[in-house]
């Protein structure tokens, strides 16, 4: 290395410097290492097919380390095949990954990690860590089951969906919803949102705070997205997202895809259903549920109904043949109290007759000794006998008239058209009042006649009444 002496300072050019350090550098790591480090952006240019990741190394989320790498063309193409058929997905921003590079210093474009290989089962195994640790802090906070135990709408008509408006599976997921066989209808209201990659976690995040500022819009809310792999789901496993649907205020039903790797979104949701179909049928199966119950419910209205009908219909026949029994009772009894006070009437009318004639009788005689004072005296008495007997016949007269006008009350209230206006009703069958069911047969026409109008009813069950009854 020259150099150059001014003032006894040793003076390098940067040519010297660059040299030196990688020099040191290959010294110092001369073969290929293995790294663990986090993709903050893979920078691939498709023309050139070379990549330049910028790689960092993060502690509760700030960059503790950075430094550049290359891949080149040939073994980024490679290498990303190998990673895609392992975790499904190519390499992409925001993956931690497990990779072999050569440490290499160049003196024009600086210190970088030229990548040979990429280990894909360690991010892999990346996940699943952090998955785990996800799973582990939401269980200890209490909030893991939180929203299973949020209380679902018998019919969930109103559906908030985080999706994606032109991906296959919100078009499924629309499609089974709209053409339901049973004409069942739901309001559906799209949010859209990314659905994979860093900007999934953010993007889901803030739809689910707009659907919570407007939740009495809702009634559920469906997060739909088409089918991918392990890699692609990673963001279903992080904790804030885990988070905001575990304690989100509505049940939340989730349908990301086919993997058979339930991710923390999906376990803490109220119902995972693997594919948007499924979240679609799953709605609909909530309708059929509500209609076996309105069925059923029915069918206990129906039944209750008929037994209290038979019931008020049989009370409604005994009370009736009580009516014809206590009336013809009561008629007969009146009748006989009317016969009496006839009788006694009459009697009470002779004798005053036949006592005034005698008075008569006796007062002639003694007008033969007393003409004209016995005359006075006697058509003074005479006045006064009639009168009395007037006043009396009025009496019993007013008596027998305010008895026949009580019986008369009495018998208007028996009379079949009053009772009619009553609420109750006589059925006729050939012209004749039935009185007995056991004389009925399924099929018969009767005729029943209420206050006002009448009916045609056809019978259809008979219940005949026993003897013991």
């Amino acid at each position: 290395m020259t150099q150059e002496s001014s003032e006894n300072r040793k003076i390098y050019s940067l040519l010297e410097v660059s040299l030196g350090i990688r020099n040191a550098v290959a010294e110092a790591f001369p073969s290929h290492l293995w790294i663990k480090a986090e993709i903050a952006k893979l920078n691939y240019y498709p023309k050139s097919g070379h990549c330049y990741p910028d790689l960092v190394e993060k502690q509760n989320g700030i960059v503790e380390a950075q430094i550049r790498a290359n891949i080149w063309s040939g073994q980024f193409m490679q290498i990303n095949q190998k990673f895609r058929a392992v975790t499904g997905e190519p390499l992409k921003d925001g993956l931690k990954i497990l990779f072999l590079a050569r440490i290499g210093y160049h003196e024009k474009y600086g210190m970088a990690l030229n990548i040979v290989d990429i280990e894909p089962s360690f991010t892999l195994g990346e996940m699943a860590r952090e998955k785990l640790a996800t799973i582990e802090k939401l269980k200890k906070e209490g909030v893991f089951e939180e929203n299973k135990k949020r209380p679902f709408p018998l019919l969930p008509k109103r559906i908030a969906v985080i999706s994606v408006e032109t991906s296959k599976g919100f078009s499924d997921f629309v499609n089974v919803i709209q053409t339901n066989s049973w004409g069942y209808e739901f309001s559906i209201h799209l949010f859209p949102a990314l659905l994979q990659g860093e900007g999934a976690i953010r993007s889901i995040g803030q739809q689910l705070r707009e659907i919570e500022n407007r939740m009495e819009e809702f009634d559920v809310v469906a997060i739909i997205r088409g089918g991918g792999g392990d890699v692609g789901l990673n963001a279903y496993d992080n904790y804030s997202l885990s988070k905001a649907v575990a304690v989100f205020p509505l049940p939340v039903i989730t349908g990301i895809g086919h993997s058979t790797n339930e991710t923390v979104v999906q376990m803490v949701a109220f119902a995972n259903k693997i594919t948007p179909t499924e979240a679609a049928h799953f709605l609909i199966q909530q309708f059929h549920n509500f209609s076996v119950r309105l069925k059923t419910a029915v069918e206990k209205i129906n039944r209750a109904s008929t037994k209290v009908f038979d019931e008020e219909k049989q009370k409604f026949s005994h009370l009736l043949r009580f009516f014809e029994v206590h009336t013809k009772n009561l008629l007969s009894r009146e009748a006989v109290e009317l016969n009496l006070i006839g009788k006694n009437l009459g009697r009470n009318v002779s004798y005053s007759i036949q006592e005034a004639d005698n008075r008569l009788k006796t007062l002639s005689a003694g007008l033969l000794q007393k003409p004209k004072q016995t005359l006075k005296d006697q058509q003074v008495q005479l006045r006064n006998i009639t009168r009395m007997l007037g006043i009396q016949v009025r009496q019993e007269l007013n008596n027998s008239t305010n008895k026949l006008e009580s019986l008369q009350g009495k018998l208007e209230l028996l009379k079949p058209e009053n009772v009619l206006k009553r609420g109750y009703s006589i059925t006729y069958y050939n012209n004749k009042p039935v009185t007995d069911a056991s004389v009925l047969h399924q099929g018969q026409t009767l005729h029943t006649k209420l206050h006002r109008g009448s009916v045609e009813v056809l019978v259809e069950k008979v219940n005949k009444q026993t003897k013991d009854e």
